[in-house]
């Protein structure tokens, strides 16, 4: 401790205790804070290393009761965190009004710099670590490795071992500090790149200039093993080629160079954040830009929509050289990112913006000769642990700061973009060659020709073309389209058509004619064709190239249909001349409406309101169908639609929900008007399904076929009136035991029938254990012939309501009980318990629960179930009512289980007269449930018993006996010393003698 005088004030000063000899490092800031009790003001002054708090100063005296109210507004204000290493640098003693004097040791660190100069270990570089590794760092330790280049020479680090106690992005503990950027090593106006800590290992880092600073700062508490890497030192001059001014502002300029390459500023290290870098290229009037992205990777948050934090934006631009310097001379030094620059550029000369990962190479197109590219840092932001997780869990790269590296070409060779119409149907691909989009909009059909047309490609040109087709709530178009002209030499390209199938009209032996007629069109006489009637074979692409046109037309799976015209690899030098040019074709296109009218006479008028549409599993295993609608959204009026899907085989069950129901009927138990129906084929008989739904948002509940089920058929019907509705959104899925709504915690539909005998288990219970999300339970039970089950429904607490006005359906969760003759469907709340008695020996119960739509708290579906018989003299069994002859008999082990099995129609099976009856007969296995259920494995127990009881009375006899033998040649061997004994001294006592012969006598 040690004093000192100021004029008129006591100042202290409060500071980190071993940052005081790095205080040079620290920036000045001042604050004002008054404390609320008091109303005293304190004017603070104080420094900042990075987000460490280096110093506080106070100009006014401090109450040593304010003092701890001090340091918390200091840390409300500075939004830093103050930990218990604060100390008083130079404590004082205090004028009379401070009670407490405050009294706190000096706590000084000696800070250690660490030079690796070039000069010194020359371009291949060296290695370093921290002190001690791969042993523990020491405590209290402050270390700069500062890293030295030639002029024109940049630092490369790599660190391969990184352990230090803290947890990212706090460090409040021990930390590496990273600077990559400097002008000189006194850290006053340079930005830090990172703090590194725990076990997030710095990746490679690339300094900006030719110097790079590590600071390595530790606590007094535990240590870790710390860090090692190598470095290394690079020419900067590929950094360089192109820059007009630092630090990243570049123009390729097309008339100095036609090709190159350029990448981020510190490619392949660690980008800094808070970066604005522009890359200009200006061509010449005849030529388009190239660019190819080989490596790409910037920061971006997983399942992110947008580039939030870092991207690349790439803009079609045709500044002049001379505007274009205007512009970048309007850049702001002082602001790395002004949000204002970007809106100089409009949205329709935006291409695209670019981050995260992407398969390479990746490659942009601008329209004209002229591109603009930024590349635009933030922040430098980190992933969460469940973020990290998920990209774990996906073997998704970690998403490292990389930044990208690109090459470039200015070409003259590039096709025009004349051939696209400039209107609402086309559309051109920004940033591709050459591709566009075809957009129906209800309009319906066109022309579509190759470029360059009627001449032929330019060599090397690879455009693509998507026809997009109307796939929502209100319709759904398949595309099809049939070349006029093909001309595509084999050596030089190919044509493409994705996911589509050849259809032949086997009907006519010339090809249809259409006309268009008011931008609909109308078939002639005899040229209808359903080809969804044919077996159509999806194929992911067919491939065509030669002088001939391909015959047939060719129908898109869905709403898109995608065709390419590929070049192979670039022609040799020695081709003949008729040979470069890339070809060319002509095709007709119309988009048709995916439900088509079996009509008996094709030559009228198709009626808009019938439809039959088939649904091939060999086609897709999932998808939607609608029913057809008007032009006012509705469906039509007297429509009489068919949905077909075909199952492929017992292997496969067919799922179906909806998403949307609104068909119009006013008595929806009945639904006289409209409505919808299910048929199905099973062992080659046609099958109806008994419910019928209608009304506004009156879900029908989710369906899924059994194993026998062949076809499954939804039928919709509308009346003559005017009233109609939207229909429905229905989505179908073809499913095998692998899809994910088939889990473990439950039977599924594909588990085989249990079989159960009444005096093995004359009982049980089924439950949904609890109300699980997205999964799918069946379970299926069989036992004799001319036995029966009753299924008492204890619980029913699920989603949605058959019952409430207005009913609501079924949509997420539904409860079906199949058995001979009857199925019922259940969801919503079942106040009363409800029984079912089955007309045969069999029922099988399923359980179908999606997402659920509500927080509600409920409680799934609970089910008891029990093998009857009818009326019999069977003496095992228990009459529920004698004088009833619809009433039904139990098993006698179900007596007095704590259960009314005997129900609706008595309680017979729990009366205390029954049980006592039971309780007198010989019978324990009778008269006790438990043991008549399981008198077979009761018996294997008693045998056991006896059994081991048996074995152990051998044993112990068996060590009886063999202890008796070995007593016996014991005392043998003892008769057969006293004879040696005698022989040897000649004893003729005749005492002895007597001795001797009474004890053989004795053995």
């Amino acid at each position: 401790m040690f004093r000192q005088q100021f004029d008129r004030e006591r100042i202290v000063d409060i500071v980190i205790g071993k940052s005081i000899i790095t205080k040079k490092l620290c920036k000045v800031f001042h604050i004002e804070i008054t404390l609320g009790r008091f109303g005293v003001t304190y004017k603070i002054e104080y420094r900042m290393y990075s987000i460490l708090v280096c110093s506080f100063r106070f100009d006014a005296h401090i109450r040593s009761q304010d003092f701890n109210d001090l340091l918390n507004a200091v840390h409300t204000s500075t939004t830093t965190t103050m930990s218990s290493n604060l100390l008083v640098l130079n404590p004082m003693e205090f004028e009379h009004e401070f009670q407490d004097p405050l009294h706190k040791s000096l706590d000084i660190v000696e800070t250690q710099y660490l030079s690796f100069n070039m000069s010194q270990y020359g371009s291949d570089g060296g290695v370093f670590s921290s002190p001690n590794f791969p042993h523990n760092y020491p405590q209290d330790a402050i270390i700069f490795y500062q890293f030295v280049a030639s002029t024109n020479y940049r630092v490369v680090i790599e660190i391969d071992f990184f352990e230090i106690r803290g947890v990212s992005p706090q460090c409040t503990h021990d930390y590496l500090d990273v600077f990559i950027n400097l002008t000189d090593f006194n850290l006053v106006n340079d930005q830090l790149l990172h703090r590194f800590c725990g076990r997030n290992k710095p990746p490679l880092l690339i300094s900006i200039t030719n110097l790079l600073l590590l600071g390595f700062f530790t606590e007094d508490m535990q240590t870790e093993r710390g860090f090692n890497g190598s470095f290394r030192f690079i020419p900067a001059q590929r950094y360089k080629e192109n820059l007009i001014r630092e630090p990243c502002d570049y123009i390729f300029d097309s008339s100095k160079s036609k090709r190159g390459e350029f990448f981020s500023p510190t490619y392949p290290g660690t980008y800094l954040p808070w970066q604005f870098c522009n890359y200009s290229f200006v061509g010449q009037s005849n030529e388009r830009v190239h660019i190819r992205f080989r490596d790409l990777m910037l920061f971006k948050t997983p399942n992110a929509q947008h580039c939030a934090i870092d991207l690349i934006r790439l803009y079609d631009n045709t500044l002049r050289p001379i505007e274009l310097e205007r512009f970048l001379s309007s850049f702001k030094q002082t602001s790395p990112v002004d949000g204002g620059l970007l809106s100089e550029q409009s949205d329709s000369q935006h291409i695209t913006d670019l981050c995260g990962t992407y398969s390479m190479p990746l490659d942009v197109y601008s329209t004209k000769s002229s591109l603009l590219f930024y590349f635009i840092t933030t922040h430098y932001a980190e992933l969460t642990n469940e973020e990290q997780s998920q990209l774990n869990e996906a073997s998704m790269p970690s998403l490292w700061r990389k930044g990208f590296y690109a090459e470039y070409e200015f070409l003259s060779t590039l096709t025009t973009l004349d051939f696209i119409p400039r209107n609402q149907t086309n559309q051109y691909l920004s940033g591709t060659e050459c591709d566009q989009t075809i957009k129906s909009f209800g309009k319906g059909h066109g022309i579509l020709q190759s470029p360059n047309w009627p001449n032929f490609y330019k060599p090397q040109t690879s455009c693509s073309t998507y026809l997009l087709g109307i796939d929502d709530r209100y319709g759904l178009e398949n595309v099809e389209i049939e070349f006029e002209q093909f001309d595509i030499d084999c050596q030089l390209a190919i044509f493409v058509i994705y996911n589509a199938s050849r259809i032949h009209d086997y009907h006519l032996q010339s090809h249809p004619s259409y006309s268009f007629v008011n931008s609909t069109l109308v078939s002639k006489e005899k040229s209808f064709n359903n080809y969804y009637q044919q077996e159509v074979d999806f194929k992911e692409n067919l491939t065509f190239c030669g002088h001939f046109k391909p015959e047939g037309r060719f129908v898109s799976q869905n709403s898109l249909l995608k065709l390419s015209f590929i070049p192979k690899t670039r022609p040799a030098n020695n081709l003949l001349p008729s040979l470069v040019n890339g070809g060319k074709f002509q095709a007709k296109y119309r988009f048709i409406k995916s439900y088509h009218q079996l009509s008996k006479n094709k030559s009228q008028l198709i009626n808009t309101g019938d439809c039959s549409l088939f649904y091939y599993q060999s086609r897709a295993l999932n998808g939607k169908f609608q029913p057809p609608r008007s032009s006012d959204e509705d469906y039509f009026s007297n429509a009489n639609c068919t949905f077909h899907f075909q199952i492929l085989n017992s292997n496969f069950r067919l799922l179906i929900s909806y998403d949307y129901f609104n068909i119009a009927d006013n008595d929806v138990i009945n639904c006289p008007s409209d409505n919808l129906t299910y048929t199905y084929r099973s062992h080659s008989l046609y099958k109806s399904y008994p419910y019928i739904y209608c009304g506004y948002r009156n879900y029908p509940p989710p369906y899924l076929t059994d194993h026998s089920v062949e076809q499954f058929r939804i039928h919709f019907r509308s009346n003559n009136d005017s009233e109609t509705g939207l229909g429905f959104d229905g989505r179908y899925e073809f499913v095998n035991r692998t899809h994910p709504l088939f889990s473990s915690q439950c039977r599924t539909p594909f588990d085989p029938i249990i079989e159960i005998y009444d005096k093995e288990q004359s009982s049980g219970n089924l439950s949904s254990s609890g109300y699980p999300e997205n999964v799918i339970c069946e379970w299926s039970y069989r036992t004799k012939v001319d036995y029966q089950f009753k299924l008492d429904l204890t619980v029913v607490d699920l989603e949605g309501s058959k019952t409430k006005d207005p009913p609501q359906g079924c949509q997420s969760s539904v409860l079906k009980i199949f058995s001979e003759e009857r199925i019922d469907e259940l969801c919503g709340q079942q106040e009363t318990i409800s029984y079912i008695i089955t007309k045969s020996n069999w029922f099988t119960v399923q359980f179908i629960s999606f997402t659920r739509q509500t927080g509600e708290l409920l409680k799934g579906f609970h089910l008891t179930w029990t093998i009857i018989r009818p009326k019999t003299t069977d003496p095992d069994y228990l009459d529920c009512q004698p004088r009833n002859e619809t009433a039904f008999s139990i098993h006698r082990s179900l007596i007095c289980d704590n259960y009314v099995h005997c129900q609706p129609y008595s309680n017979a099976d729990e009366l205390s007269t029954n049980c006592s009856q039971l309780l007198s007969t010989n019978s324990y296995l009778v008269s006790f449930p438990f043991l008549r259920q399981h008198y077979i494995f009761i018996s294997i127990i008693i045998l056991l018993i006896i059994l081991t009881i048996t074995v152990a009375i051998l044993l112990i006899f068996f060590i009886i006996k063999t202890k008796n033998y070995l007593h016996q040649e014991k005392i043998r061997s003892s008769t057969k010393t006293y004879f040696t004994d005698i022989n040897t001294h000649n004893l003729d006592d005749s005492t002895d003698v007597n001795l001797m012969k009474q004890t053989v006598t004795t053995v």
